[in-house]
């Protein structure tokens, strides 16, 4: 079976500490998390993101992410 893209229920405890999804929500929120709440309420978090800030990277911004290349289309290249 393959992980889900995003942290478990119990990944998610084991990360904030808390049970409670109204604490999880406000310990991402403290830290600085990005994180998306679900129809149910409860908070969501990218396991690829859990990994870079833990890793010690930082996450690509999104305007770093998608960000175009306009040397690929100037003439004389």
């Amino acid at each position: 079976m393959s992980q889900s893209i995003f942290l478990t229920r119990d990944e998610l405890y084991e990360l904030t500490g808390y049970k409670l999804i109204s604490k999880q929500a406000g310990w991402l929120r403290r830290k600085n998390w990005r994180f998306e709440i679900t129809a149910s309420g409860r908070p969501i978090v990218a396991r690829s993101y859990v990994e870079a800030m833990l890793g010690g990277t930082k996450p690509a911004k999104e305007e770093e992410r998608f960000k175009p290349n306009y040397d690929a289309i100037r003439p004389g290249r």
